[in-house]
């Protein structure tokens, strides 16, 4: 099988756009690494409401000077984290990642829709805006994501996974690789109308 050029070159910057490889001990892809830490981090189930309040007000905030020092207040040492940029188990890599969204000057702004709670389980669906300069020029990305988070009983979180279109909301924004998205997207919108 022939490998297109273009398809490869997406896939090696998309590759090089994260902001850390996954742990060494979390080689597994990253659906087969959510449905281990579902059995891994079960969480509990007497969320309190002042925990999950605190979560949404540290999303509401990234991008804040103290974003890297609520990160480590906020999250366990032992915890999954996915979102989408990141897969670690790591609490020190999660901070860092953090640190680095401030340090990168990139303004995130993040509107809460709505807050799901089931037991141990809580989704939190919002509206994100974010700007940052790829390049030259600054450049405004809206999208909107699911975040599955657990708490341990200390309140802390343990197991934070983010939902959300990169593609669409994220790298499409990227001069270059925006125009190469668009084309893929345009394929499979293509081959997806009845004819």
């Amino acid at each position: 099988m022939k490998i297109k050029p273009l398809i490869f070159f997406v896939g090696l910057f998309a590759a090089g756009c994260a902001s850390s490889v996954p742990d060494q001990n979390m080689s597994a892809s990253y659906p087969d690494a959510y449905q281990q830490a579902l059995v891994q981090f079960q969480g509990t189930p007497q969320v309190q409401t002042t925990d999950i309040d605190g979560f949404v007000r540290f999303l509401s905030n990234l991008g804040a000077d103290d974003t890297a020092d609520r990160a480590r207040e906020l999250y366990a040492q032992d915890l999954y984290f996915s979102d989408a940029l990141m897969l670690t188990n790591s609490k020190d890599a999660v901070v860092a990642h953090f640190r680095g969204l401030v340090e990168g000057g990139a303004k995130v702004e993040v509107d809460m829709l709505d807050v799901l709670v089931q037991d141990s389980d809580v989704y939190l669906v919002w509206l994100m805006t974010a700007e940052f300069q790829p390049v030259r020029k600054p450049v405004t990305s809206k999208t909107i994501g699911i975040t599955h988070a657990r708490f341990n009983t200390a309140g802390e979180v343990i197991l934070h996974q983010d939902f959300w279109d990169t593609g669409l909301g994220f790298y499409q924004q990227v001069p270059g690789l925006g125009s190469v998205i668009k084309a893929i997207n345009r394929r499979f919108t293509a081959a997806a109308t009845p004819k």
